[in-house]
C-alpha cells in the first residue's frame, strides 16, 4: 500500500481513500469493482438502517419478563454492528461492548432473525395480554348479569309483599296488617342476607376464574377457533359467542337475531362427486357468506358439516331477513368450480331466524332458529322462515 493512500471500511471490506479526498473503485466478493456512487449509498442505507433500529428500541416496551431497556440495548448493539463494525449481538452476548472487535462483517441475516425473534415474541405477548383482559373483562359481566337477575327476582318477591301490606293497611285490620308486616320485614331479613352471601360467593368465584385464567387461556390456544377447512369461525368459538352475545343484550338490552344456514342437497354433492367436491362447496359458501355479514360486530361460523351459524348484534326480524335474503341470493348466484365437472356446481341454501328474547338461554335461541330452518327445507329449500313468535312480535 502506498503512503498516499489510507484504507477505509466500508461493508467490511477495505477500501481507498486517495490523497484528495476521493474513493477509489473497490472489488466486491466477485471481482467485479463498485463505484464511489455506490458505496456512498449504502452506506446511506446502513445509516438508516441503524436509525430505524434505535427509533424501535427507544419505543419499546416490556415483553413479558423481559424490559424495555433490555431491548432498547439490544437493538442499540445491532445499530453500533451496522454503523461502527463491532460484533454482532448473539444470545451469549446481547450487548457487545469490546471495541477492539471492529470490523467483524456485517451479519445481515443474523439481523433479519433476530428482528423477526423479536416481533414474533412481541406478538405473542401482545395476544396473550389482550386474551387475558378480553376474558377477566366477559367473567366479570357474566357475574353482573347473574347478580342482575338475582336481583330482580328478589325485587318482584318484595314489590309482590308491600303491595299486600298495603292492602291491609287500606283494610284497616290490625291483625291482618301486623302479620303482613311482620312477613314482609322477615322478607327484607332475607333479601339483605342472601345478597350478602350471594355477593360474597361471587367475588370469592370470580377472583378463583381470575386465577385459573391462565390455564384455561393455554388450552383455548390449542383448541384453534378457526375451522380449518373453511377459515371461519367454529363451532366453539361460537358457542363462547353466544354466551357473550345474551350477556349483552341482558345488561343492555340490545337484543340480536341467530341465523341457522344450511346447504340444500349437500349430501347428493359428496355421493356424486365426491368429498372432495364437497369440501370445494363448503369453502366456496363460507366465502361467499364472509362477504354477505360484513358488519364489524357480524359473526360467522361453521356449526357442523354442512350448516352454518350467524350471530347479528343489535338487529331486528326485518332487517335480518333482508341481510339473509342477500346470503341466500349470492349462494344461488355461486358457481363452484371442481376438477372433473363439466359445469360449475349451483346449490341453494336453506335459513332459519329467530331473535333473541329478554331472559332466555342460547340453548332456547338455537333451537328456535333450527326449528325455523327446519321449516324452511319442508317448505320446499332455498328459502327464508322466522320464528313466528318472532313474527307476531314484530
Amino acid at each position: 500500500m502506498r503512503s498516499t493512500d489510507r484504507p477505509i471500511m466500508v461493508f467490511g471490506k477495505r477500501k481507498k481513500v486517495s490523497k484528495n479526498g476521493t474513493r477509489t473503485k473497490a472489488s466486491s466478493p466477485s471481482g467485479t469493482e463498485t463505484s464511489a456512487e455506490d458505496l456512498i449509498g449504502a452506506d446511506r442505507a446502513f445509516d438508516f438502517i441503524a436509525e430505524m433500529l434505535r427509533t424501535f428500541g427507544e419505543q419499546a416496551f416490556d415483553v413479558g419478563p423481559k424490559p424495555a431497556e433490555e431491548i432498547a440495548a439490544f437493538f442499540e448493539a445491532w445499530a453500533r454492528h451496522l454503523l461502527l463494525g463491532i460484533a454482532a449481538p448473539s444470545h451469549d452476548r446481547p450487548t457487545p461492548d469490546n471495541d477492539s472487535e471492529r470490523g467483524a462483517k456485517r451479519d445481515l441475516p443474523g439481523l433479519r432473525r433476530a428482528f423477526s425473534d423479536h416481533r414474533t415474541s412481541e406478538a405473542e405477548y401482545v395476544t396473550s395480554s389482550l386474551g387475558e383482559f378480553r376474558e377477566a373483562t366477559w367473567a366479570f359481566i357474566s357475574g353482573l348479569r347473574r347478580s342482575l337477575t338475582a336481583e330482580q327476582s328478589a325485587d318482584r318477591s318484595i314489590s309482590h309483599r308491600m303491595r299486600r301490606l298495603e292492602g291491609a293497611v287500606r283494610g284497616g285490620e290490625p291483625d291482618k296488617i301486623k302479620t303482613e308486616a311482620q312477613e314482609t320485614v322477615r322478607l327484607l331479613a332475607e333479601f339483605l342476607s342472601d345478597r350478602g352471601d350471594r355477593q360474597q360467593a361471587q367475588i370469592a368465584q370470580m377472583a378463583a376464574r381470575l386465577e385459573g385464567l391462565r390455564d384455561e387461556l393455554q388450552n383455548v390456544r390449542k383448541q384453534a377457533a378457526i375451522d380449518s377447512l373453511t377459515k371461519i369461525y367454529n363451532r366453539a368459538a361460537f358457542d363462547e359467542q353466544i354466551e357473550r352475545e345474551i350477556d349483552l343484550a341482558t345488561l343492555f338490552g340490545r337484543r340480536g337475531c341467530l341465523i341457522m344456514t344450511d346447504i340444500d342437497h349437500f349430501k347428493w354433492v359428496n355421493d356424486n362427486h365426491g368429498h372432495p367436491c364437497g369440501d370445494a362447496v363448503l369453502r366456496a359458501v363460507a366465502d361467499t357468506l364472509s362477504r354477505c355479514f360484513m358488519r364489524r360486530d357480524d359473526f360467522l361460523a361453521r356449526y357442523g358439516g354442512e350448516e352454518f351459524v350467524i350471530v347479528l348484534r343489535d338487529i331486528d326480524i326485518s332487517t335480518a331477513t333482508s341481510i339473509a335474503e342477500r346470503g341466500m341470493m349470492a349462494i344461488r348466484n355461486l358457481e363452484v368450480q371442481y376438477d372433473g365437472l363439466e359445469e360449475p356446481l349451483r346449490i341453494t341454501a336453506s335459513m332459519g331466524i329467530a331473535r333473541l328474547h329478554q331472559g332466555e338461554m342460547s340453548s332456547s335461541w338455537i333451537e328456535r332458529a333450527d326449528r325455523a330452518l327446519y321449516r324452511a327445507k319442508d317448505g320446499g329449500r332455498d328459502r327464508i322462515e322466522v320464528d313466528p313468535l318472532d313474527l307476531e312480535e314484530d
